[in-house]
């Protein structure tokens, strides 16, 4: 019978430090095959499509994984490949889909930024494997124990570790890092564990029907939105739609009306609130396709919910449930600390957030009921938010042309905004799974 494989996948195009990234898979590869005489093989991918491939080799070859290994950068919900110019990552929904051929207790090990914070629980309960993965921002070192600055070296022995360091505990924790007082984080490990339906909506619905009864209430999206969607009357699709607030604020500018979700509580609320519109249909949607036919829609919405869809996946349905001519619009929060010659512009939408907060007291009082309560914060361990610039160089790439605008800035977040353009034009990155 075939011998288990240890598979070492890593990425060299996506950002810098490509080259020393192929040297940290050779360490890996070399401390795996002194261990104890394994198989290992190192594949560098450089695209969804490498990845599959490498993977279909091992299968074909009749082999299992024992252990698989990435190297390189990440996004919050996963591996990173391509390049900035045009980045791929697997969506959940594509995971999900993939027939990874894992030997009995496999073991799966993510060695790049904060993959401990969603992605290992995602990928041990997926493919029912033991999981490891980052909690901080990783750095390369010479040492696996503690932080040892490895300035361009492409030597081996080469470590990617979990470190803290200022980005994530500011000038001190720099210090102590670059005098080699900073130990390595220890890989965190995750068991495949059942999400129990807390990846939805469906515990916080009243608390979000609460808060968002009236949607314009987020006075520079409404703005914003209402700039950007086509002129006259249209036929508008709400991805995300939760309790259809926002079809009803626009319900006077639309043919026809559609919101899809995929927590059932929260398109009650929806059903309930528009009851009256008979223009307004709500359904249940489960993974990134769109109950729709060809050329059903003028525009198509996403507020507040693009970071948890299924991007590229997705991004096909919508192209085609869109007529020519059509737009994505997109509005939703990013993270990212604010810069320094960002602070004029932070202080103007800091007053004018206050403004409007005392303007909307019962508004402001509801929204923090809804952030502060544990069903929300344990929904948003399963869904958390995407870094600006996974949001910017995807959309931007995906409709050349086109730029992400800031609508108002927080001290570690921002509003952002994307318009398509007319959808036909955008750039696909399709896979096909067997």
């Amino acid at each position: 019978m075939p011998e288990d494989l240890v598979l070492i996948l890593y990425t060299t195009l996506y950002r810098k430090g490509g080259s020393q990234f192929a040297v940290v898979a050779e360490t890996l590869a070399d401390e795996r095959q002194n261990g104890g005489g394994r198989d290992v093989a190192c594949r560098a991918v450089e695209s969804k499509r490498d990845v599959l491939k490498a993977i279909a080799e091992v299968g074909d070859s009749g082999r299992k994984i024992s252990e698989l290994h990435f190297v390189g950068h990440a996004g919050m919900y996963g591996p990173m490949f391509g390049t900035v110019a045009f980045p791929e990552q697997f969506s959940p929904y594509e995971w999900e889909n993939l027939d990874i051929p894992f030997a009995e207790n496999a073991s799966a090990s993510f060695h790049c930024c904060r993959s401990a914070r969603w992605f290992a629980p995602f990928f041990a309960r997926t493919f029912n494997v033991k999981a490891n993965g980052y909690f901080w921002y990783t750095t390369f070192s010479r040492s696996k124990h503690r932080y040892s600055s490895a300035g361009d070296n492409t030597e081996r022995p080469l470590y990617t570790i979990g470190c803290k360091g200022r980005k994530s505990h500011g000038y001190l924790a720099s210090i102590q890092k670059r005098l080699g007082f900073m130990p390595a984080e220890e890989m965190r490990s995750f068991k495949p564990t059942a999400v129990d339906g807390a990846d939805t909506y469906n515990e916080v619905a009243d608390l979000y029907d609460a808060a968002f009864a009236d949607i314009r209430v987020r006075q520079d999206e409404w703005r914003w939105l209402n700039e950007h969607l086509p002129d006259g009357k249209i036929d508008l699709l709400d991805i995300g739609c939760g309790n259809g607030a926002l079809l009803n604020a626009l319900s006077g500018r639309i043919g026809s009306g559609a919101g899809v979700d995929e927590s059932t509580s929260i398109l009650d609320r929806a059903r309930s609130r528009n009851s009256e519109i008979s223009n307004l249909k709500f359904k249940i949607i489960k993974g990134p396709v769109l109950p729709f036919p060809d050329n059903s829609f003028d525009a198509v919405i996403s507020m507040m919910s693009f970071r948890y869809l299924d991007w590229d996946p997705l991004l096909h349905e919508i192209k085609r449930i869109t007529r020519p001519g059509g737009k994505f619009l997109i509005i939703d929060m990013v993270t990212v600390p604010v810069a320094t010659r960002e602070y004029p512009r932070l202080f103007k939408d800091k007053l004018r957030t206050m403004k409007n907060q005392k303007a909307n007291a019962r508004f402001d009082e509801a929204l923090k009921k809804l952030v502060s309560h544990p069903d929300w914060k344990r929904m948003l361990e399963y869904n958390p938010i995407r870094s600006e610039h996974e949001m910017k160089w995807y959309l931007e790439s995906r409709f050349p042309g086109q730029k992400m605008e800031i609508l108002n800035m927080a001290w570690n977040s921002r509003m952002v905004a994307f318009d398509s353009g007319p959808v036909e034009r955008g750039v696909e990155a399709k896979l096909a799974y067997p």
